[in-house]
């Protein structure tokens, strides 16, 4: 996979640009580039030795319905939209977000303080549009998924998901390439998106996102 090392804004914005002619690219921001690229669900084992993983995620989705519906104000088509929904509110699914908006994507990278390089992945081409005919747990490739019902977390951030058939398996791809924004240049990058409106009170549309953004801004919390 080929890496971009940048230092500043102006640098990762002259990438951006260089990869402007791929088609249908999309963007990913870690805080740590050497977080391996795995949907939730993934990360996480079953409480049973002898569960096999498959069946935890099977059980997680199931469980997940028969608890949620008093909560939600309309009932989801599909396994697809149950999926996003679940993903939404933290269930370890075989979903992960992704942004069309580089500069989303660049913001969850700088956001949190951390002391090493992030990292912003961009993938274009790849991922077929998923079929919600199709159960989403017996896929055979990745596809990409925008659930119909949109909630204004996703509009804010341009958001899409990505759906693996192995999820225990870090992402990989030909058509992948990964900027890497250097330690020194994290919190200088962050205060030029809050310029150009991407801040947390922009991407988490709310009185949650409002908070963070004024904490961030006007104090210095221990």
């Amino acid at each position: 996979m080929k890496d971009h090392r940048v230092k500043s804004f102006s640098e990762f914005h002259a990438v951006i640009e260089g990869l402007n002619g791929k088609q249908k690219t999309i963007y990913r921001g870690h805080k740590d580039v050497d977080y391996a690229l795995k949907p939730s669900v993934g990360r996480c084992s079953p409480v049973g030795a002898r569960t096999k993983h498959a069946s935890m995620e099977k059980k997680l989705l199931t469980l997940f319905k028969e608890s949620s519906l008093p909560h939600l104000s309309y009932r989801p088509e599909n396994d697809w939209e149950w999926l996003a929904i679940g993903q939404h509110h933290g269930l370890p699914t075989r979903l992960m977000d992704w942004s069309y908006n580089p500069l989303a994507a660049a913001f969850f990278s700088v956001e949190k303080d951390f002391d090493g390089d992030s990292v912003v992945y961009v993938f274009w081409g790849g991922g077929t549009t998923a079929d919600v005919t199709s159960d989403p747990l017996a896929i055979q490739k990745v596809v990409r998924y925008r659930p119909p019902h949109v909630a204004s977390r996703i509009a804010a951030q341009a958001g899409l998901f990505t759906v693996h058939p192995e999820p225990e398996k870090p992402f990989t791809h030909k058509s992948m390439e990964r900027i890497i924004i250097e330690t020194a240049a994290r919190s200088d990058i962050k205060k030029t998106l809050n310029k150009y409106g991407v801040s947390r009170r922009h991407l988490f549309p709310g009185l949650d996102g409002i908070a963070e953004d004024l904490k961030w801004l006007e104090t210095v919390c221990h």
